[in-house]
């Protein structure tokens, strides 16, 4: 009988754990099941960006991830950011001298930590 209760225990962190995998694979590790509609800069010209920093954000998996990094910094006036997934790593242009710890606090309230490169 114990056997048999431990059986079922089992089978149900299986079907739960499949569930998780099918989610993220189709919705990206942030599993939100909606779409994160991108905030776009107001000037999409890098040319009228002097300005360039590039933090790493380890914590970043997803396009979820990406978008929710982007749209925090783009909402800020002057400010537009550009995201690579696979290097992990966020580059932002800015009009003016960057303030380092204004982007790095939209960041982490994004929900991301980040490093300054």
């Amino acid at each position: 009988m114990a056997t048999l209760i431990i059986a079922v225990i089992i089978g149900i962190f299986f079907i739960f754990g499949i569930k998780h995998m099918l989610m993220t694979s189709k919705e990206g590790c942030c599993s939100t099941g909606d779409h994160i509609e991108k905030i776009k800069p107001e000037d999409p010209d890098k040319k009228h960006y002097p300005y360039t920093t590039s933090f790493t954000v380890q914590d970043m998996h997803c396009a979820n991830c990406a978008t929710k990094i982007s749209n925090a910094l783009n909402k800020q006036k002057d400010t537009m950011a550009s995201i690579n997934l696979s290097k992990k790593e966020v580059t932002v242009f800015t009009k003016q001298e960057p303030h380092i710890n204004t982007i790095t606090s939209a960041i982490h309230q994004a929900g991301y930590s980040c490093q300054l490169k």
